[in-house]
């Protein structure tokens, strides 16, 4: 499977005996891409969908604990090697595995069953770094592979692909120049 370029899949290894296992699931020494500066838990009924949504400045790493997590990617960077692949990878809990997203892919998480997830981000939250659009816009080139999924309101009401990457290489630019 290909990733955009900077994205990363990270098998993480469990060490399990009779009372139990555990998972290391971040280690700076690792070089996985990211300094995390905060850490989420987000916990999820079945036929959730959360996204579609780019960031301009911070890095995503994040962990299915529980359930399965269908992660979507799509390159919306116009300077990458990957520039307009998409891709959707499913992440158990049962496996253990770290993703990295960078700035300039959007994402969105599907959760097909109750789920939980654990991420971490590189900055903190910054309302110019919440960028978003239709998570069926047929221009991300997703295939989610679901018709009717629970959305937030906000997700509901997002604008377009295209808005969105319009909107993603303006607030980029603003930060490369210093206006804000």
């Amino acid at each position: 499977m290909k990733l955009p370029h900077g994205c990363t899949i990270r098998d993480l290894t469990t060490h399990g005996d009779e009372r139990g296992s555990l998972t290391e699931i971040f280690r700076l020494e690792w070089g996985a891409g990211i300094e995390p500066v905060q850490w989420n838990f987000v916990r999820s009924t079945a036929n959730v969908l959360r996204g579609v949504h780019v960031h301009v400045i911070h890095s995503d790493y994040l962990v299915c604990l529980e359930g399965t997590l269908v992660l979507a990617l799509s390159d919306i960077r116009p300077e990458s090697p990957t520039r307009g692949l998409a891709t959707t990878i499913a992440l158990k809990g049962s496996s253990m595995q770290a993703a990295l997203i960078p700035p300039g892919v959007a994402h969105g998480f599907h959760f097909p069953e109750p789920s939980s997830l654990c991420y971490s981000v590189s900055h903190y939250w910054n309302a110019i770094d919440e960028i978003g659009c239709r998570w069926d816009d047929p221009a991300l080139g997703l295939d989610w592979q679901v018709s009717d999924p629970e959305l937030s309101p906000r997700d509901t009401t997002a604008g377009s692909a295209a808005e969105m990457t319009r909107q993603y290489l303006a607030v980029r630019e603003q930060l490369r120049t210093g206006r804000e």
